[in-house]
């Protein structure tokens, strides 16, 4: 896989299972009983994702319910919802944005 690529799974995309990809991916579907492993991850403001998250780096605009670790930065938008853990290198967390469950910062 190409670490320099860009790929989009839009809000017509619904997943049973894990994704993997090696570049940069935005999510925008509905994934269920499955995770999102890469790089750099965008979770669109439509997505509604029940599994977990492992990443370099995150921007939340959606809803998740599962554990998310992210390994640099970590952004969570206003329009965001996420319930379960988070750990992240860096984390920005936006006004309006909901988070239920335990956080670790490691940097």
């Amino acid at each position: 896989m190409n670490a320099d690529t860009f790929s989009n799974l839009l809000h017509d995309v619904d997943v049973t299972g894990t994704i993997t990809f090696a570049g940069h991916l935005t999510f925008d579907g509905q994934l269920r009983n499955g995770d999102l492993i890469g790089k750099d991850l965008v979770v669109g403001p439509r997505a509604i994702i029940q599994g977990n998250i492992k990443a370099t780096s995150l921007v939340l605009h959606g809803s998740v319910t599962g554990e998310v670790a992210v390994a640099e930065r970590c952004e969570i938008r206003g329009t965001a919802s996420l319930v379960g853990s988070l750990i992240a290198g860096r984390l920005a967390v936006h006004d309006g944005a909901t988070v239920l469950g335990g956080i670790v910062v490691t940097r």
